[in-house]
């Protein structure tokens, strides 16, 4: 299928020297003799249409190209013959194209799956650990709360609500149970999420804020200055706690105890003057004085206790009731970042398994996926040809694709071309790409059928220049070029031989000569014209040209005789005024054309 360049060379060489003799023949001058030696062409005037030609193979223009998927070098067992027609029942039949062996892959899904159980079995230890430390997290935590909670209502509970939440404000703590369960459910919300979490706010996401009030609480220890509990009972700002009832309590009992004193101060005092009178016994004034003693130590001890009530108990309890709840919160605090390093460790531990599972999965299938690329099934209806059409011939044969051979990853095993879209891939040389254009038109020839003209256009030209032709041949230098071609032609294959005429410019009335009778010096053109039975040098103006022909614009009128080649001295006019090339110049004009047209024969060869 690739364009065999040697077959080429000389069948063009041959058809490129009938072309000249053609011309000749043509342009030849009927009747003259003076000029025998040198076959002379007649100066044309008319259409020129000026085109690239180039030699290429026919090639479609989408392939259906079936790989092989499986990573390590497997080896064909089976595959359908090269030039078989998949149709549409064998795609839904499934039919199978090509079997790879896939007996190493059995085994190592086998040996995967033993890996892999026990990777599943840790991703699941892993999620229930998680799941338990957030179970054990939580219940730590609401005990942890609902001691915090107690201490707050003991608080309250000795000083009453009001003045309760007057003290727990100037020591910076929640004052409150509303308060307190705000507090207490941002700090389980932390203790529950995994670190870098984000948490639900107001129905939407927020970012953990260590500057929140509750959270602050937790980063700083403030103290506040210790309250004045003596000023608070000297003003009576108690009302309804449990120390204004116990405060009541000794108080009363103080007055009660007075009350007693008091009337048994006044039965002493009557029992003494009965005395003197002896209106009562001894004895009798004697109990009175012990029972007077009594009622008067009684009310010493009551206020003593009311006292030390006031000076020591009171305060005392209150700042221990006052502790209590601090340290219940901050135990609350602790436990919170205790849960939150636990709940970080099972779930790096989660992660860690999670990420190992996930990697554990994808290899097992993607070892399933290989399994099934082992069997190569009909997608696509088409002729089906062995390999990469678009291989160059020394890859093709490093890569044999038959039963029993070896095929690496993401190499081309099949491939069926799209015979609905075809084209012709030729390579331009550089001193004509130039010349070519996306969307010129073309007109298309393929040996196998020699009488047929296709049309098509320049789709696709390469920027720079082939790399693999330029590796055995480091002068040449051409182009890639794709010409599409219009229509469908069942005829048509991939890899036949085609010639590509694109055509580059239409000229219309113009004056032109053959390439071969233009001769180039120091970048000027000349032309050897009959003139006075003799051959005059004239310098000439040339344009566009093609394979055949060059537009002259000035030095020559249609009608005049130039010769086809490049006379010798003896035969061009003595006259020095006719600006004829001397010896040395001719000679090298002539080794000049020579190399000229050499390289021409090998570009064309080329193509």
């Amino acid at each position: 299928m690739i364009f065999n360049k040697a077959k080429l060379r000389l069948p063009l060489i041959l058809a490129g020297t009938l072309a000249v003799g053609g011309l000749t023949w043509m342009f030849w001058p009927k009747g003259s003799s003076s000029d025998s030696q040198i076959p002379l062409v007649e100066v044309k005037r008319g259409d020129l249409q000026v085109d690239v030609l180039q030699g290429g193979e026919v090639r479609a223009l989408r392939n259906e190209e079936m790989k092989s998927e499986i990573e390590t070098t497997t080896k064909i067992v089976s595959i359908i013959p090269e030039g078989y027609l998949v149709t549409a029942k064998d795609i839904q039949d499934k039919k199978v194209l090509v079997e790879l062996d896939s007996s190493d892959l059995k085994t190592r899904i086998q040996d995967h799956d033993i890996d892999f159980q026990g990777t599943v079995a840790a991703y699941i230890e892993a999620d229930e650990a998680r799941e338990i430390q957030r179970s054990e997290n939580l219940s730590s935590l609401r005990e942890e709360r609902q001691t915090a909670l107690f201490a707050l209502m003991d608080f309250e509970k000795y000083f009453g609500k009001n003045v309760a939440s007057v003290l727990l404000t100037q020591s910076s703590l929640p004052e409150s149970a509303e308060t307190f369960d705000t507090f207490a459910s941002t700090l389980e919300e932390e203790s529950l999420r995994a670190p870098g979490e984000s948490v639900k706010a107001s129905g939407k996401d927020r970012a953990p804020d260590d500057t929140q009030a509750p959270t602050k609480l937790l980063d700083e220890d403030t103290v506040a200055s210790r309250p004045d509990y003596t000023a608070m009972l000297a003003d009576n700002q108690l009302t309804d706690g449990e120390a204004q009832q116990r405060l009541r309590q000794l108080e009363d009992e103080l007055l009660l105890h007075r009350s007693e004193l008091a009337v048994a101060k006044q039965t002493l005092e009557a029992s003494q003057r009965l005395a003197e009178k002896n209106f009562v016994s001894k004895a009798q004034l004697e109990n009175d004085q012990v029972n007077f003693e009594k009622v008067e130590l009684a009310v010493k001890t009551a206020e003593t206790q009311l006292d030390l009530f006031k000076k020591y108990e009171f305060p005392r309890e209150a700042e221990q009731l006052l502790s209590n709840y601090r340290e219940a919160l901050n135990k609350l605090r602790r436990t919170v970042r205790a849960n939150r390093s636990k709940m970080a460790q099972v779930e790096s531990r989660f992660q860690t398994a999670k990420r190992r599972y996930d990697m554990e999965l994808a290899k097992k299938e993607d070892l399933e996926r290989q399994l099934a690329a082992c069997t190569i099934t009909a997608v696509t209806p088409g002729l089906v040809a062995y390999g990469d059409l678009n291989a160059s011939t020394s890859r093709s044969y490093s890569e044999t694709i038959e039963e029993g051979a070896s095929i690496r990853l993401r190499q081309t095993i099949l491939t069926i071309p799209d015979m609905t879209r075809m084209g012709v891939s030729v390579k331009v040389h550089e001193s004509q790409v130039k010349k070519v254009r996306i969307g010129q038109p073309a007109r298309i020839t393929v040996d196998a059928e020699p009488g047929k003209v296709l049309i098509g256009s320049v789709a696709e030209l390469a920027v720079l220049p082939d790399s693999s032709s330029s590796r055995y041949t480091p002068s040449l230098k051409v182009y890639p070029c794709t010409i599409h071609i219009e229509g469908t032609h069942p005829w048509l294959k991939p890899g036949m031989n085609a010639k590509v005429e694109i055509i580059v410019e239409e000229l219309t009335d113009i004056v032109y000569v053959p390439v071969q009778s233009i001769e180039v010096d120091q970048d000027q053109h000349f032309c050897y014209v009959s003139a006075s039975g003799g051959l005059e040098r004239r310098e000439v103006t040339t344009g566009s040209f093609n394979d055949n022909f060059i537009e002259v614009r000035t030095g020559l009128e249609a009608g005049d005789h130039v010769a086809l080649s490049l006379p010798k001295r003896a035969l061009v006019d003595a006259a020095p005024t006719a600006a004829v090339a001397t010896s040395s110049t001719r000679s090298k004009t002539s080794a000049k054309t020579a190399q000229t047209a050499t390289q021409g024969a090998d570009a064309i060869a080329s193509r």
